[in-house]
C-alpha cells in the first residue's frame, strides 16, 4: 500500500490505543476538562496504569492540549496540499492558507469540533512531531519518535510548515507555531505594548508556552532554609536558591509531599509570580490584612509569614471547603492569627469587632477569579475556555468584587488587585474604570510579573492605595 492511500489507516501498538482513548474521552465532554483534574479522575479509575504509564499519558495528553490548534493547522495544510497535487493545480499561497486558516476557526466551539472530527491517530502524528521539534532531549519515559521510514509526508510538510513559519517570524506565525489561536492576535498585540517587551522578551512570552513553569517553593520562614534544602538534596533533588524565602526545584523524582520538612509546614508550593504578588502587601506587625479570595490560602499562609503571628488576616471564600483547606494549612504551618470568613462578593461580611474598632483594614488582597490565561503553561487546556463572553462576565465580576471590597479598606490604607491573566480587559482596564469611580483612590503601581521576564506563571498585580 502507498504511503498516500495509507494515510488514515496507519496505527499505533500498546500505548498509543490507550492515549487514543483518553485523548476522546477528554474531548467528547461537553466542555474541555481541566485537564490534571481529569486525568487524575482517569488514573484513579484504573489502577491497571502504573507510574511510567501515567507520566507517558499524562506527557502526551498535555502535549496534544498545548499543541492542539497547531495540529489542526497541520493537517488542513497538508490535505490541501494532497488535494491540490492530484488536481494538478498551483502550489498552495502560504499567506493566503493562513487567512483561510484563521477564518475557519472563529471559536472555541470551531476548534473543539474539529478535535473531535479528526481521527485521533491523525491527530498525534502533528503532535508528535511538534513536540519532538521542541524536546530534543526526550524526558525519561517519554518515548514519542517515529520510526525512519513512518509518514514521510507528514514529515515532509511539517518541515515545510515549521520552514515557513520560523522564516515569516511574525507575530500571527509565532501564535500558529505555539498554538495560541489567532482571536487573540489583538490582546497579545496591546499586552507587548502596554508592558513594553522588547523582542527578546516576546519571544520569550512565546518560547516558554512549550514547557511547564518549574516548581517553586516558599520557605514560612528564612531560618528554615537549611533544614529544607538539605533534606530535598537528600531526597535527590535538585535545587536552587532563587532568594531568601524562595526556592526552584531544577529536577527530582518521589514525591514533594512526603518530605518531613513540607509536612511539618516549613515551605509551600507557590509559583514566582504568585509569590511576587505576595510581596507587594507590605503588612507590619500588628497590621489587618483581609485576602478576600483565598481559595487555597497560599497567599493567606504568605501574608503570615511575614507577619509572624503579630497582626490578623481574615480569609474569605465563596467556596467554604477552600476554608477547611485554609485552617488544616495554618494549623500545620503554627499561624494562629488566621480569621476564615465565607463570603460570595455581595456587600461586605460581618467581620468581628476589631475590624470595625481599627476603622477598616490596612491591607486587602483581590486576587479575583479570571480567565487565567497566565497560567497557559500549566493549563494549557484554559486557552479553549476563553470566548468574548466569558471575559465579559468576569470583567463585571473582578469590578464588583474590588468594589465592594474597597470599602473594607481603612483611609491611609492599601487595595491590591491581582489576576493570573494577561489581558488588558481583566487587569489595567480594571484599575482604571475603579479609580474612574473612586477618586478617593490612588494608584501606587501596577505591573506584569513572572512569564516572559521569569520562568514562572504570568500575573498582574495593582496597588491602590487610600487617601
Amino acid at each position: 500500500m502507498s504511503e498516500k492511500q495509507n494515510i488514515n489507516t496507519k496505527n499505533y501498538e500498546g500505548r498509543w490505543l490507550h492515549l487514543n482513548k483518553l485523548w476522546r474521552a477528554a474531548i467528547s465532554q461537553e466542555t474541555l476538562p481541566q485537564m490534571d483534574r481529569w486525568l487524575a479522575q482517569e488514573f484513579a479509575k484504573n489502577s491497571k496504569y502504573g507510574s511510567r504509564d501515567r507520566r507517558w499519558y499524562s506527557e502526551c495528553l498535555f502535549a496534544g492540549i498545548r499543541y492542539g490548534y497547531f495540529a489542526l493547522f497541520c493537517e488542513d495544510f497538508f490535505n490541501l496540499k494532497y488535494k491540490i497535487n492530484s488536481e494538478n493545480k498551483k502550489e498552495i499561497h502560504f499567506q493566503n492558507f493562513i487567512q483561510y486558516f484563521k477564518n475557519k476557526y472563529l471559536s472555541v466551539e470551531d476548534i473543539l469540533q474539529a478535535f473531535r472530527k479528526m481521527n485521533e491517530e491523525r491527530f498525534f502524528i502533528w503532535i508528535r512531531l511538534r513536540y519532538l521539534a521542541s524536546n530534543a532531549k526526550l524526558q525519561e519515559n517519554i518515548s514519542i519518535e517515529t520510526n525512519e521510514n513512518e509518514f514521510l509526508n507528514e514529515k515532509k510538510v511539517f518541515l515545510e510548515i515549521e520552514k515557513q513559519l520560523n522564516h515569516n517570524n511574525i507575530l500571527i506565525s509565532q501564535m500558529i507555531m505555539q498554538s495560541v489561536p489567532l482571536w487573540f492576535i489583538d490582546q497579545i498585540e496591546k499586552r507587548f505594548s502596554l508592558s513594553n517587551w522588547n523582542k527578546d522578551q516576546q519571544d520569550s512570552f512565546f518560547s516558554l508556552l512549550e514547557s511547564r513553569p518549574p516548581m517553586w517553593l516558599r520557605l514560612n520562614d528564612e531560618k528554615f532554609k537549611t533544614n529544607v534544602l538539605n533534606e530535598l538534596i537528600k531526597e535527590g533533588f535538585q535545587v536552587e536558591v532563587h532568594n531568601s524565602f524562595t526556592l526552584k526545584v531544577i529536577e527530582g523524582k518521589g514525591g514533594i509531599f512526603a518530605l518531613n520538612s513540607f509536612r511539618a509546614g516549613l515551605f509551600e508550593i507557590q509559583d514566582l509570580a504568585s509569590q511576587q504578588i505576595g510581596e507587594h502587601i507590605e503588612a507590619k506587625f500588628g497590621q489587618f490584612v483581609w485576602d478576600t479570595c483565598a481559595g487555597g490560602g497560599g497567599k493567606t499562609q504568605q501574608i503570615a509569614s511575614f507577619l509572624k503571628n503579630k497582626g490578623v488576616i481574615y480569609a474569605s471564600d465563596i467556596r467554604e471547603y477552600k476554608l477547611e483547606e485554609v485552617k488544616k494549612r495554618a494549623r500545620k504551618s503554627g499561624f494562629f492569627n488566621i480569621r476564615c470568613l465565607p463570603w460570595n462578593g455581595e456587600g461586605l461580611p460581618q467581620f468581628q469587632k476589631e475590624v470595625e474598632n481599627k476603622n477598616g483594614f490596612d491591607w486587602v488582597l483581590v486576587d479575583a477569579p479570571c480567565s487565567s490565561s497566565g497560567t497557559w503553561r500549566r493549563n494549557p487546556d484554559s486557552k479553549y475556555r476563553i470566548t468574548k463572553e466569558n471575559i465579559s462576565s468576569l470583567m463585571d465580576l473582578q469590578l464588583n468584587i474590588l468594589q465592594t471590597a474597597s470599602e473594607a479598606v481603612r483611609s491611609g490604607g492599601h487595595l491590591v488587585y491581582s489576576t493570573c491573566s494577561w489581558l488588558y480587559e481583566e487587569n489595567e482596564n480594571i484599575i482604571e474604570c475603579f479609580i474612574k469611580n473612586n477618586p478617593d483612590f490612588t494608584i501606587i503601581n501596577h505591573k506584569m510579573l513572572g512569564s516572559p521576564m521569569e520562568n514562572a506563571d504570568t500575573m498582574f498585580v495593582a496597588v491602590i492605595q487610600k487617601k
